[in-house]
């Protein structure tokens, strides 16, 4: 009897395992290769607008180019070693306070990410940034232990992106800005998050973003974006994260199950932007838990074949997304909020032009205003579900 209970228990270990790689991916290996073994060598640490010396043996390099639209599997790659290099030293912190160590800011560092080597960063991948950092405090208190290097040598519009965007108030390095500042002729507003569908955070978004359009003389910027359906698709988006990304059957103690937004207004050209993201289990994983779900499959079984399943073919993720927002089915059946994916969409329709990104586990989806909508499959997830509208009103 002794060996069954072995046996099952080994079972369940393995499917869990198995599970995780099918939603998170696997633990980012190859990605160590990034890290730059250079000796000891000096460095400056940044914490609370202080500055003091420090020495580090190596470092790793962040993507020249830090954007998911155009440089994807770089990017999507650092993203996960970050993520396995947060919760290592989460865990560490986990066990020194179980066994009632002190913890103190050392000035020899084994080694750090090196944001001197990005040339550029948006403001949209700058929130899944921002997340992974977030996530890390909320879950194992690591801010404790945060701070930049060589701020020194950032690039000057990587800094003040990040700045923008809430990053470098969230690791305390320095004050959030007082007033919202132009940069090439675009305001954005840092990141929120929640856990909740709660209006008045959407609405905060909303009239942040009007007034920005106001102030720089666009008439009845929070009417336009009134009339765009905005608020209906950033409803549906944070609803979709509460009822589906985090089910309470996905037993992850590193997940801190929130959702972050941000957004930006260039005034000039009535351009706005808004991005919402989550860590979820994605819209794949998800879709077999919707009510219409059965809908759905037969309709994909007519193009892609009877066995396809959704969880098990991430190489065919751009395509189940597109599939996806085309039925868009509620899987909660819920009357107030249940129009599903193509509220997302449907945005663009009530603009004067605009594209709206999905990116989800290994798919991406692109439509553009007046254009076929575009898909394609990566080798590398994403973690959860990232969507991006830009709108023209």
């Amino acid at each position: 009897m002794l060996w069954k209970a072995q046996h099952a228990m080994e079972r369940r270990k393995l499917l869990k395992k198995k599970f995780r790689q099918r939603v998170l991916g696997k633990q980012p290996a190859d990605g160590l290769q990034r890290e730059q073994r250079m000796g000891l060598h000096q460095v400056a640490l940044y914490r609370k607008g202080t500055v003091s010396p420090g020495v580090s043996w190596s470092s790793v390099a962040m993507p020249e180019n830090f954007c998911l639209i155009e440089n994807y599997e770089e990017v999507s790659q650092f993203l996960r070693l970050l993520r396995h290099r947060l919760d290592t030293q989460g865990q560490r912190l986990e066990r020194m306070r179980v066994e009632g160590k002190r913890i103190v800011q050392s000035s020899r560092l084994q080694s750090y990410i090196d944001f001197a080597t990005m040339k550029r960063i948006t403001p949209v991948t700058a929130l899944v940034l921002a997340s992974e950092y977030d996530r890390a405090i909320a879950v194992f208190g690591v801010d404790e232990l945060l701070r930049a290097v060589n701020l020194h040598l950032w690039e000057p519009e990587v800094h003040d992106t990040l700045k923008d965007v809430g990053f470098l108030n969230l690791l305390k390095v320095e004050d959030a800005r007082s007033k919202l500042q132009e940069r090439n002729g675009i305001y954005t507003i840092p990141f929120i998050a929640g856990s909740k569908v709660r209006g008045e955070m959407i609405e905060r978004l909303i009239k942040g973003l009007g007034e920005l359009a106001g102030s720089s003389g666009v008439a009845d910027g929070e009417t336009l974006l009134g009339h765009s359906r905005v608020y209906d698709g950033l409803g549906e988006a944070i609803q979709n994260v509460q009822d589906h990304a985090y089910p309470d059957w996905l037993a992850d103690a590193s997940l801190a199950k929130k959702w972050w937004m941000t957004g930006a207004v260039e005034p000039s050209k009535k351009r706005f932007t808004i991005a919402i993201y989550d860590h979820g289990i994605s819209i794949p994983v998800s879709l077999p838990r919707w009510t219409k779900y059965d809908e759905f499959r037969a309709n994909v079984a007519r193009t892609i074949g009877g066995g396809y399943n959704p969880t098990d073919s991430p190489h065919r993720d751009g395509e189940t997304i597109a599939k996806a927002m085309e039925l868009g089915r509620s899987s909660t059946g819920k009357d107030h909020h249940g129009k599903g994916l193509p509220v997302i969409r449907d945005i663009i329709d009530n603009c004067r032009g605009g594209t709206v990104r999905i990116i989800s586990r290994n798919g991406t989806y692109t439509c553009t205003a007046g254009e076929d909508p575009k898909h394609a499959s990566h080798a590398l997830p994403l973690r959860g579900t990232l969507v991006e509208w830009e709108m023209l009103l």
